[in-house]
């Protein structure tokens, strides 16, 4: 009769072998869809003509100071006061319309470039500044003043 098994003998492989199947792994996946890797290693390339990776492994090895100094700063008086601010403004932007943000910047920038004129202006008297505000462009910037104004008080309203 034949012997009954009472070892089995489970071959675990070294770490060569180990390492050589991660190596074939490895070439096997490259092999397979060689276009993605290409353009990874041009990226890096890339990323390390411009110092990029200098930049993160400098970083990366220095972690502990930079976070120690970022520490201490953000312990300073004043820092929480300046992360909630920062954090106020990015909400403030997010709420305003960029057509419309873009249109009153292009007013101000004209407005900017008429006031900074290098042409010798003479003072106005009370009359003169008058009849400028009958002018429409002058006109236009008012009611644009005068609507944000009743704006900011809807708000302020709300906000009490």
């Amino acid at each position: 009769m034949a012997k009954a098994i009472t070892n089995i003998e489970k071959h675990i492989p070294d770490q060569a072998e180990q390492e050589a199947q991660a190596v074939r792994h490895i070439v096997q996946a490259a092999a397979g869809s060689p276009e993605p890797l290409v353009k990874l290693l041009d990226i890096l390339q890339e990323l390390d003509r411009l110092g990029v990776l200098d930049a993160i492994q400098g970083i990366l090895k220095n972690s502990e100071q930079i976070a120690s100094i970022g520490i201490h700063q953000l312990n300073k008086p004043g820092a929480h006061r300046i992360i909630k601010n920062a954090i106020g403004a990015v909400q403030f932007l997010s709420r305003l319309d960029p057509d419309k943000l873009q249109t009153i910047f292009h007013g101000l920038s004209a407005g900017v470039e008429y006031a900074a004129d290098d042409s010798p202006t003479k003072k106005q008297g009370l009359w003169e500044i008058i009849k400028t505000l009958r002018e429409p462009e002058a006109g236009a910037s008012l009611s644009m003043m005068t609507k944000f104004l009743q704006g900011m008080g809807k708000g302020l309203k709300e906000s009490q």
